[in-house]
C-alpha cells in the first residue's frame, strides 16, 4: 500500500526549517522553497531508481538500517546555529548511494530547472537526502528491512513521486537516469509530463534557431466594397420582367390598332375620269 513519502518527506522540512537554510546559504527563503519543492520528488525519484534493481533496492536497504537515527534532529540544531557546515554530512548521505559524480549531477538538474546555483542546490539536496532517509526509517521495518521490501516501496510510490515532480524538472531527471522505469510503472502521469516538456523543448529550439517566415499578404490599404449579394429570387425575377415586357407591348399594339380604324378615309376631288377611247384620239 503506498505510504505517500512525498507528502510525508514534506512534513518533515518545515516552513521555518527553510527559512534557516536559506538564510545559511544565502539565499531568498522563497527560492529555497521552490528547490526543496523541486528536491524531494527528485531524490525519492533518484532512490526508486536506485531501487530497479536489486543491488541498488539492498543499498538502500543498508543506507537506511546504518543511518543515525539522529542525524537529522542533528542537521536541523546546525542549521538553527547557522551552521551551513552540517548540510555537507546530509550531502554524504546521497553520494554514498548515488556517488558523488551522480550527487553533482542531480544537483546541476536541480538547480538549472529551479533557475539557482548548482552550490545552492547542493545544500539544498544536504537536507532533503537526510529528510528521505529520515521518512522511510520512521516506516515499518517491513517496508525497507531488505532489498525486496525496499524495491516494493518505491514501485508503490512511483505514482505519488511522478506527480509531485514539477514539469521543468521530470525530463531532465529521466535523460540525467534518475527516473529508470517510471514509465511502464506510472499510468500516464510521467508519460503526460515528459511529453509536454517535449513539446516545450521542441518550442524552445525553434525560438533558437527560427525558420524563415512565409511572406505576409499584401493588404490593400482602401477597402473594396462588399461584393453584391446573391439573389435568392433571382429567376422570378427574369419572369416577371418578360410577362411586363408582353404586356407592354400588348397595350402599345392595341393603342396603334385603334387608331389605324379611327383615322379618317382621304378626301375626293369631285371629278369623275373618263376613260378614253382609243377611237376617238385619232
Amino acid at each position: 500500500m503506498a505510504i505517500n513519502l512525498p507528502s510525508l518527506v514534506s512534513q518533515l522540512i518545515t516552513p521555518d526549517l527553510i527559512n534557516r537554510i536559506a538564510a545559511a546559504i544565502g539565499i531568498d527563503p522563497a527560492l529555497a522553497q521552490k528547490l526543496v519543492n523541486a528536491a524531494i520528488p527528485a531524490v525519492l525519484g533518484a532512490f526508486a531508481s536506485e531501487a530497479s534493481n536489486p543491488d541498488g533496492a539492498k543499498s538502500i536497504s543498508d543506507l537506511i538500517s546504518n543511518q543515525d537515527p539522529n542525524m537529522l534532529d542533528n542537521l536541523v540544531s546546525g542549521l538553527k546555529s547557522g551552521n551551513a557546515g552540517a548540510l555537507d554530512s546530509g550531502a554524504a548521505v546521497l553520494s554514498s548511494l548515488l556517488g558523488n559524480e551522480g550527487l553533482g549531477q542531480l544537483s546541476s538538474v536541480l538547480g538549472q530547472a529551479t533557475g539557482a546555483s548548482q552550490q545552492a542546490a547542493s545544500s539544498v539536496l544536504g537536507l532533503v537526502g537526510p529528510a528521505v532517509v529520515g521518512a522511510i526509517s520512521n516506516q515499518s521495518p517491513e517496508n525497507w528491512q531488505d532489498g525486496a521490501a525496499v524495491a516494493n516501496l518505491f514501485e508503490g510510490e512511483k505514482k505519488a513521486i511522478a506527480s509531485a515532480l514539477p514539469a521543468s524538472l521530470a525530463a531532465a531527471l529521466n535523460d540525467g537516469g534518475f527516473l529508470q522505469g517510471f514509465e511502464s510503472a506510472v499510468s500516464g502521469a510521467f508519460k503526460t509530463t515528459t511529453s509536454t516538456l517535449g513539446s516545450a523543448a521542441g518550442a524552445a529550439t525553434s525560438t533558437l534557431n527560427p525558420q524563415p517566415l512565409p511572406p505576409s499578404p499584401r493588404i490593400d490599404p482602401t477597402p473594396s466594397a462588399p461584393p453584391p449579394a446573391p439573389s435568392s429570387g433571382g429567376s422570378m425575377t427574369w419572369l416577371y420582367l418578360i410577362i411586363a415586357i408582353i404586356v407592354v407591348a400588348g397595350i402599345a399594339w392595341f393603342i396603334w390598332h385603334k387608331r389605324q380604324e379611327t383615322a379618317p378615309a382621304p378626301a375626293s376631288s369631285g371629278q369623275i375620269e373618263t376613260p378614253v377611247s382609243p377611237t376617238s384620239a385619232g
